[in-house]
């Protein structure tokens, strides 16, 4: 059963039990108001007799003689003025309970019916006891039922009304609720076929909305994603395009006899095999730090010195190509990382900044401390990033000069591997530049306090 089908259900069961719960409560109330108006007329009446008996008793010198006659009076002068002394069935007694006259009541008294004794006083005595026999209940009783009769017709009428416009307003309301389901699952259906451009409106303020906006967040994610893969698959094959063309056409000289299978001819060979490692290796291990499987053997480690070996290293290729190589830090500065890992992440940063540094140019390396982290910064003297080329420097296979960097041997995924790296150490990195001025790269990582 559709979601919008259980909510108009739901909303009909209610609408149904309030309007039973309704009725039964007005017709008790109704009911119970009726009753308690015709026993207080039926009091009153009582009183009006009692009233005009004590009356009758004082006037006619404290005697009961002639009572009876004075009732009958009552009863056949009974006019608009003497509204409601009647139609009750009584009987008076005197202060020693004998009868003393009677209305409405054969020889002996009733057996049945209800019955009152309301006392006759007179100068603060009782003089009298009215016992009174309720002939009025059966006309009281059906004009009851005709009243309760039609109050419960007016209120079905008017209960059936309003369930009717309840019901009908819950069936829209049911379906302008499930209206964003409805949208979800007709969206979801469209990525799970492979279309990741659907998106939910996110106008709703409420649960629906923010649902919507996580679809939406979730769905540019997946299309993120699937160009990013995309893009390495087409990166991918590009980068193996060369070396294995190159292999190709060396093999098919050699087995043409158009180049003898001697060293020389076997060295370019054997560059490209050599390149195609790298390339395995590197996305190898960026695809183990992109999903957070990257093996780690943390432990403190002091920078300084690490980087000392580094800048040691590069040094016969800095002097080679006649730039200036230096180092800037202080003592000590002490970070819990993997030293494997964080020194390719400085050998990627440094290889970079000496290969594109021209003749005459500096490379510096310095190392700061900061409250809670290490900042290691590797800048160069070369001809820059431009500025719409920096939003992407860590992506994969981004190169600013293609040819320059496929002929330098880079792989271009030195800087992204360094970013996974850095990253997973819990550490940030980032680029500036002025473009002909030089590049400089900032690696932020979590300091090991002294104490």
């Amino acid at each position: 059963m559709k979601v919008r089908d259980k909510l108009f259900l739901a909303m009909a069961a209610l609408v149904v039990f309030m309007a039973a719960v309704f009725l039964t409560l007005s017709e008790g109330y109704v009911e119970h108001l009726f009753q308690q108006y015709a026993w207080a007329a039926r009091q009153g009446q009582i009183r009006q007799w009692v009233q005009l008996l004590a009356y009758y008793y004082e006037e006619n010198g404290s005697s009961w003689n002639g009572v009876d006659r004075f009732i009958a009076a009552m009863i056949n002068q009974q006019g608009p003025g003497r509204k409601g002394l009647g139609p009750l069935r009584f009987v008076l007694l005197d202060s020693e309970n004998r009868v003393v006259a009677a209305f409405g009541v054969g020889p002996g008294l009733p057996a049945d019916g209800e019955e009152w004794r309301v006392p006759v006083v007179s100068g603060g005595r009782t003089v009298g006891t009215l016992r009174v026999y309720d002939r009025s209940v059966e006309g009281l009783n059906r004009i009851e039922d005709t009243v309760l009769r039609s109050m419960r017709v007016a209120t079905v009428a008017g209960v059936a009304a309003t369930a009717g416009v309840a019901l009908l307003t819950g069936a829209w309301l049911s379906r302008r609720i499930t209206r964003p389901l409805q949208q979800l699952i007709e969206a979801t259906r469209r990525i799970r076929d492979g279309d990741l451009r659907p998106r939910l409106p996110t106008d709703a303020r409420d649960e629906f909305g923010q649902v919507a906006r996580a679809f939406n967040d979730m769905a540019a994610q997946l299309e993120k994603v699937e160009e990013m893969r995309r893009h390495l698959m087409a990166d991918v094959a590009h980068e193996l395009r060369t070396p294995l063309t190159i292999i190709q056409g060396q093999l098919e000289l050699i087995q043409q006899g158009v180049k003898p299978a001697g060293p020389e001819t076997l060295l370019p060979i054997q560059d490209e095999v050599m390149r195609l490692t790298r390339l395995v290796g590197d996305l190898h291990q960026l695809s183990l730090a992109e999903a957070g499987r990257l093996p780690l053997e943390k432990r403190p480690t002091d920078l300084v010195p690490l980087l000392n070996r580094l800048v040691d290293n590069f040094r016969v290729e800095a002097e080679a190509k006649g730039v200036e190589l230096a180092l800037t830090a202080p003592e000590t500065a002490v970070s819990f990382v993997d030293p494997h890992r964080i020194t390719q992440v400085f050998v990627n940063l440094i290889g970079n900044a000496l290969r594109y540094s021209p003749a005459g140019g500096k490379v510096d390396v310095s190392v700061a401390e900061v409250p809670g982290e290490v900042k290691v910064v590797v800048s160069d003297t070369g001809p820059g990033i431009a500025p719409e080329h920096l939003p992407h420097i860590f992506d994969r296979f981004f190169r600013t000069d293609e040819a320059r960097s496929r002929d330098a041997g880079g792989t271009g995924l030195g800087l992204a591997i360094a970013k996974e790296f850095v990253e997973a150490h819990g550490g940030r990195i980032e680029a500036a530049s002025t473009p002909g001025k030089g590049a400089s790269f900032t690696v932020t990582l979590p300091a090991v306090s002294s104490g």
